[in-house]
């Protein structure tokens, strides 16, 4: 019978609460051939990983531990980015609101062919823009462009 995941983790707890027993003890104890139980012992344990509350969590009392200067630090670098992001959608914005015209002018025009392309442009453009807004982390990124175009 093959060795189950519970009957490793009680190896590695007996070898922690028991130091002094031996692996051949401890693997007859379990009911399991000592070669296995040994070569569970040396492989690194895995660590779990965090869920993404455990990661905030860390996050934050990571950045209470820090000196004062090094969390305003920080704080002036997140201002930084937030203005960095700002500057990069107003761009953005620019960007879209060209061809927009160039694709109303084309319109107005009749020529379809560039008013498509235009179109394609537009779309290709905005699937990226708010990708790169949810990569950024950009909470709200129609809320950040609306507020952008009335400055």
């Amino acid at each position: 019978m093959k060795p189950t995941p519970q009957q490793k983790a009680a190896a590695r707890q007996m070898r922690r609460d028991h130091p002094d027993m031996s692996v051949r003890q401890i693997a007859a104890k379990l009911g399991i051939n000592s070669g296995t139980v040994s070569k569970w012992l040396r492989q690194p344990e895995a660590e779990t990983p965090l869920s993404i509350e455990g990661l905030i969590a860390q996050t934050q009392q990571n950045f209470e531990n820090l000196p004062p200067s090094e969390a305003e630090k920080l704080s002036q670098l997140r201002d930084e980015l937030r203005a960095r992001q700002q500057a990069i959608i107003k761009r953005q914005i620019s960007l879209l609101e060209g061809l927009q015209a160039e694709g109303m002018t084309a319109l107005k025009k009749k020529d379809l062919p560039t008013a498509r392309a235009a179109a394609s442009l537009i779309s290709a453009f905005t699937k990226a823009f708010s990708h790169e807004a949810m990569v950024y982390q950009i909470i709200d990124p129609a809320a950040v462009m609306k507020s952008a175009l009335k400055e």
